[in-house]
């Protein structure tokens, strides 16, 4: 620095601004330092709902995200400078979950369910659309300590410490710190049954123990939302139930969390959540209870009837999808041409007709039958709509 000519001192150096005061904004103000900043998660909308009205927790709205087609070798080797092409994960999901709900994202293998939860946690970019968590946008900065997902990459954690080293160092990167970490992590090893096997090496669980880790660790900073990638994976029949039930008593009635979790064990969504989203080949097919996707199964209201006497081959009240005899007896299957009329009209032509009516009983088909219908439907429909018209429906 230059000497003052008349003085020979060095002249002061200007003093920096405070730290509160710099980069101002336009207008003058000084901006809020982000420690200082508090978080509230509901959005700010002109018309929010009632206080007893339960609010989305999650929402996800036109969502799209493709991933580059993996290349052979010999593909890369015949055109090298190729652009490779994509391959959709995710074609336009809409769905919402209220607070409090459980709800079962159910899909086979490759269906993008999991593209899907990392979406929500900020792990993945979408292309198109948006996801939010009680207002806030996904991958926003402020959400991880509102958000837990429990996955069953055993990768992530670290196999040669103890359980209690592991749920500790993810504690602090939570920000938890001294006797409050400590307790916290003791109180989760409690609440997930290890407590005893604390000072075990990661190494040495068993998968169901590996399990209930993940989900201690989701729940470090007590999250309102818990996202669930296939928490039963690898886990026997017997410990599939047992961590189903923990799920289901503890977590979601119990401790009251809101909880997404993707499967494709229709058993699992059947048993565990009270709503079920299907999505095959990225696109969503069905959403409902597990009562109401048994019912879109059959396209209306259905029942068997075993009747006795003169049996009319058609019903003018309802539509005979099946008949069988056996004992001096016949069986109908019928669905009901209106629900809202109930069996009584059925139930009266067939007396009319002279038929004694045995027994009737309303017909549920299996989950899995559904299932099977919503995922195929769309791709049998589109291969048929490809087949030239003169080979659709050859062998």
């Amino acid at each position: 620095m230059r000497a003052d000519m008349r003085t020979g001192a060095s002249p002061a150096r200007p003093r920096p601004a405070p730290r509160s005061c710099r980069c101002r904004p336009v207008d003058g103000r000084p901006r809020p330092r982000a420690r200082g900043i508090s978080l509230s998660l509901r959005p700010v909308t002109a018309n929010r709902p009632a206080p007893d009205s339960p609010r989305n927790a999650v929402l996800v709205a036109g969502l799209h995200k493709s991933f580059p087609r993996r290349r052979t070798v010999q593909e890369i080797a015949r055109a090298p400078f190729r652009r490779p092409g994509r391959v959709e994960a995710l074609r336009g999901v809409d769905f919402a979950v209220r607070e409090g709900e459980l709800v079962g994202l159910l899909g086979p293998n490759g269906a993008g369910k999991t593209t899907l939860l990392k979406i929500l946690c900020g792990l993945v970019l979408p292309e198109r659309g948006r996801a939010e968590l009680f207002g806030v946008p996904a991958g926003d900065p402020r959400l991880p300590d509102h958000l837990g997902l429990v996955h069953g990459d055993e990768r992530s954690f670290y196999w040669r410490l103890t359980a209690r080293e592991n749920l500790d160092f993810f504690a602090r990167l939570h920000g938890l710190g001294g006797a409050r970490r400590e307790a916290r992590v003791a109180a989760l090893l409690e609440k997930v049954q290890l407590a005893a096997d604390a000072n075990r090496r990661f190494s040495d669980f068993s998968s169901g123990m590996k399990q209930r880790l993940a989900i201690a660790r989701a729940l470090l900073a007590d999250p309102p939302i818990v996202l669930m990638d296939e928490p039963t994976r690898s886990l026997d029949p017997v410990s599939a139930a047992v961590q189903r039930e923990w799920i289901q008593e503890e977590l979601h009635r119990r401790d009251g969390k809101t909880i997404l979790l993707a499967t494709h064990n229709l058993r699992e969504a059947e048993a565990l959540c009270d709503r079920v989203v299907v999505i095959a080949k990225g696109e969503l097919r069905a959403e409902g209870t597990p009562e109401e996707l048994r019912h879109r199964g059959l396209g209306g209201t259905v029942y068997r009837l075993r009747l006795a006497g003169t049996v009319p081959a058609s019903l003018a009240t309802g539509q005979v999808l099946a008949r069988t005899s056996a004992d001096e007896a016949v069986e109908l299957l019928v669905r009901l041409a209106k629900d809202d009329a109930g069996l009584d009209p059925v139930l009266r032509e067939l007396g009319a007709a002279g038929a004694r009516i045995l027994a009737a009983e309303p017909e549920e088909p299996e989950l899995e039958t559904v299932f099977r219908e919503l995922v195929e439907d769309r791709e049998v429909g589109a291969a048929a709509a490809a087949a030239p018209a003169g080979k659709r429906g050859m062998p």
